[in-house]
């Protein structure tokens, strides 16, 4: 990323920093590798120049706070970096700037005892060499945020992603709490029918008492004449009493539960009103409405208290007149004792008929199973028959037309065979005699009618319409012979002629292989010798066509310190040697070459290059011999042999020097 986007400062340092460290706009990457990559993709794109900061080739340097003149804060101690791995590049380009309030103090501080590079806060620049820039009526600034643009991380993506997880594994449990709140509730609902049902059971039973009621009174009027009271009337008043008794507890019963299920749906309500919303409002109207019906329950249960109370009252006065009832009910009960008797032995004998009539229908039904059997056996069969009946049909026909076929083929062959006695073979030089070949009856039972036929017809075309020549049948034979021994020299030479061309093809892609091998090796070579020789930059060989890198050639790209990438060909004479020496230097490393011949190659270079080249050639004496023509000092004085060539009275004359023994006789004097 940018620089400047690495770190904050306050808003009042802006044009500050902004003024003092152009270098903000540059770009920080980690290593040699992703700066490289950059690089590949701006040159590529034509997208300009762009200087990077490599985090780990940046030095080891002393950022520790340093006492200042005046107490003035350092430029860098201002920076807040977004992480300290970038606090090594924000002191290579700020170092120890100091801040000033304005000119008269960044004049103190800059020109004092000690020499400072000092801003102010105007964007005025001192700088230690004296020189002052800035000011003016634009002033540079933005260069640096005062705070750090908000960026999504991947952990506050993960952070936001658990908490989705948890509210929608929150919404999944209310859902399924509503469900079951739900159902629940539809429980009650379906139990509210049976609740009626039991209540109008109750009604009937109450009516029913009444009425017994009311035809007992009946009977106690007519029993209260006789005025005497027998056993009976006692057990049958103790009788009802109970069932009385009964009718009161399940009255109350029935009270009870509309109660209870009436609080269990008030509080399924308030848990689902607790839990949904507008959802369910529907569903508390339909609850509203069983409170309704509920109300409507609890209504007929008062009648039914009401009317149960009024039967206690005629109980009351049953009890009284009971006395006078004794001896009818014995009566009665002497008649039901006969009639029972009766209905118990009609029963007896409508069992016995009842047994008589299951198993006739059983005997039925067995009888039914079998005769359904005989049917299905009988279409069975009947299917069958109507098949053979089929296909003793079908065979019939083919019979007649079998018969009728070898009467008419009989005649054919009789026809025929006079036809085969009249034809003779032409003789054809070159062919063997041939015989009329005669089939069997299996091959000609194998052959197919129609195709014969079809076959038939064609030869009688052609022999009608053909006029042939048959001595042309002796050309083609010769030909024939003439054309395989051609075919034959074909595909020898068509097989030596690929065997040839797999050779061209593998030598062209050994040859491939070998020249990029090699032209990676020189290339990675060239960018090191040119960094090393220019102190920085690039250079890098690159096939015009990747493909066939034979066909278009290669072009050598320059980019020198502080500039844009160039082609060799528009590059100065400077830039153009150290370019061809780095070049030349590559491919001594591929391939060293025993001698080396250099004509004034410093000619067009200066003082620190002509050394850092004489250097490295002396280094590189080590296994290859170079012969330097040169007229730089820094040059020829870190040779092993010289030969100096001078011209005396139209003469040309040289004179060989051994400078290493030179030096030991001059140290040997001095001495």
């Amino acid at each position: 990323d940018r620089l400047g986007n690495l770190g904050v400062i306050d808003e009042k340092y802006d044009v500050a920093i902004s003024t003092a460290c152009p270098a903000l706009n540059n770009f920080v990457v980690d290593s040699v590798e992703v700066g490289q990559t950059c690089v590949d993709h701006l040159r590529k794109n034509n997208l300009g120049r762009v200087i990077f900061i490599l985090l780990n080739k940046l030095p080891i340097m002393d950022m520790r706070p340093i006492q200042t003149p005046e107490n003035v804060p350092r430029l860098f101690d201002l920076v807040k970096p977004k992480d300290d791995k970038f606090i090594p590049a924000f002191y290579s380009v700020l170092q120890n700037t100091l801040v000033a309030e304005n000119l008269q103090q960044a004049k103190r501080i800059a020109f004092g005892k000690n020499r400072w590079r000092v801003v102010t806060l105007n964007g005025e620049l001192v700088d230690k060499s004296g020189t002052m820039s800035g000011g003016g009526a634009q002033v540079l600034k933005g260069a640096m945020n005062p705070t750090f643009s908000s960026d999504i991380t991947p952990e506050t993506i993960t952070k936001i992603e658990r908490e989705r997880s948890h509210l929608e594994v929150q919404l999944r449990e209310v859902d399924e709490k509503v469900s079951s709140l739900e159902s629940q509730l539809q429980e009650k609902k379906d139990e509210l029918p049976k609740l009626k049902f039991e209540l109008s059971k109750l009604k009937m039973s109450a009516d029913a008492c009444v009425e017994s009621i009311t035809d007992n009174e009946t009977r106690i009027v007519e029993l209260r004449r006789r005025d005497n009271l027998n056993i009976d009337d006692t057990r049958n008043m103790g009788q009802l009493r109970t069932k009385i008794d009964h009718l009161t507890q399940e009255l109350d019963r029935l009270k009870r539960q509309p109660s209870k299920i009436e609080e269990e749906i008030n509080i399924l309500q308030n848990k689902i009103l607790e839990i949904g919303g507008d959802k369910l409002r529907a569903q508390k109207v339909k609850v509203d409405h069983i409170k309704d019906q509920i109300d409507l329950t609890n209504e007929r249960i008062t009648k039914s208290q009401v009317a149960k109370s009024r039967a206690e009252k005629e109980k009351i006065k049953f009890e009284n007149s009971l006395a006078n009832s004794e001896r009818e009910l014995e009566e009665l009960n002497n008649e039901i004792e006969n009639i029972t008797k009766e209905i118990q032995q009609k029963a007896n004998v409508a069992r016995s008929i009842r047994i008589k009539a299951d198993e006739a229908k059983s005997k039925l039904e067995n009888k039914k199973e079998e005769l359904d059997e005989i049917k299905e056996e009988f279409d069975e069969k009947a299917e069958i028959i109507n098949q053979i009946r089929a296909i003793e049909l079908k065979i019939q026909n083919q019979i007649e037309d079998s018969e009728r076929n070898l009467t008419e083929n009989k005649q054919k062959e009789i026809h025929w065979r006079k036809c085969l006695s009249n034809l003779t073979l032409h003789e054809i030089g070159g062919d063997e005699e041939q015989e009329f070949q005669i089939y069997t009856d299996d091959e000609l039972h194998e052959m197919n009618k129609d195709t014969l036929q079809g076959d038939i017809d064609i030869l009688k075309e052609k022999t009608e319409n053909a006029n042939p020549n048959l001595n042309i049948l002796k050309e083609y034979k010769i030909c024939e012979k003439e054309y395989i021994s051609r075919q034959k020299d074909f595909e020898e030479i068509t097989f030596i002629r690929n065997e040839r061309k797999e050779n061209y093809n593998n030598l062209r892609k050994q040859r491939l292989d070998e020249f990029m091998n090699g032209f990676n090796v020189i290339s990675q070579k060239l960018k090191e010798m040119y960094q090393m020789i220019a102190l920085g930059g690039n250079a890098e060989l690159e096939c015009c066509d990747s493909m066939d890198p034979f066909s278009e050639g290669i072009i050598f790209s320059v980019m020198p310190p502080k500039k844009s990438w160039k082609n060799i060909s528009n590059l100065s004479g400077g830039e153009k040697t150290l370019s061809s020496l780095a070049l030349v230097f590559a491919l001594h490393h591929y391939k060293p070459t025993p001698i080396y011949v250099m004509d004034e190659i410093d000619a067009a270079l200066d003082f620190r290059n002509v050394s850092i080249v004489a250097n490295y050639i002396k280094e590189r004496t080590k296994d290859a011999q170079f012969i330097v023509v040169s007229l730089r000092d820094n040059m020829f004085e870190l040779a092993d042999h010289l030969v100096g060539v001078y011209k005396i009275g139209d003469q040309s004359k040289s004179v060989t020097i051994n400078p290493r023994k030179f030096q030991d006789i001059t140290l040997s004097k001095k001495s």
